[in-house]
């Protein structure tokens, strides 16, 4: 399980698990970027050994709400900092300090830097719109 995982299969890997794989952590303050695009994120303190997949966008889910996942280095803003943040859909609320556990159901797109702002803020939507209609594995 932990090979699909790192392989960025998380479909197959919640086929023997039985249910999807899951990341969790302690929701903590971000850049605000997400906010200030129309898609606030939830970010996730995670444990440095904590097994998470790899570096993309994700659909899947927390808080009994469809969220779609983004973990890695935010390469349009030149970050270096590995994150997990979750825009959880139609949820407008603050989670700050609670503990959140992200179901990961499959991969949306791969990270990459965008040509500009519009086309980050086009595939996030495109991102929102495949997520709402994921099916979760398992």
């Amino acid at each position: 399980m932990r090979e699909l995982l790192h392989a960025g299969e998380p479909e197959r890997a919640a086929t023997l698990l039985g249910r999807p794989p899951e990341v969790e952590g302690t929701v903590v303050r971000g850049d605000g970027r997400g906010r200030e695009l129309g898609f606030p994120t939830a970010n996730l303190d995670v444990p440095k050994d904590l097994l998470v997949p790899p570096d993309g966008v994700y659909a899947g889910a927390a808080r009994d709400r469809r969220a779609a996942v983004s973990i890695g280095t935010n390469p349009h803003f030149d970050g270096v900092e590995r994150r997990v943040e979750a825009h959880l859909l139609d949820f407008d609320g603050d989670l700050y300090g609670q503990r959140l556990v992200v179901e990961i159901w499959s991969l949306l797109l791969e990270q990459h830097r965008f040509g500009s702002l519009e086309e980050l803020v086009a595939a996030i939507d495109a991102d929102v719109d495949q997520t709402r209609g994921s099916v979760r594995p398992g």
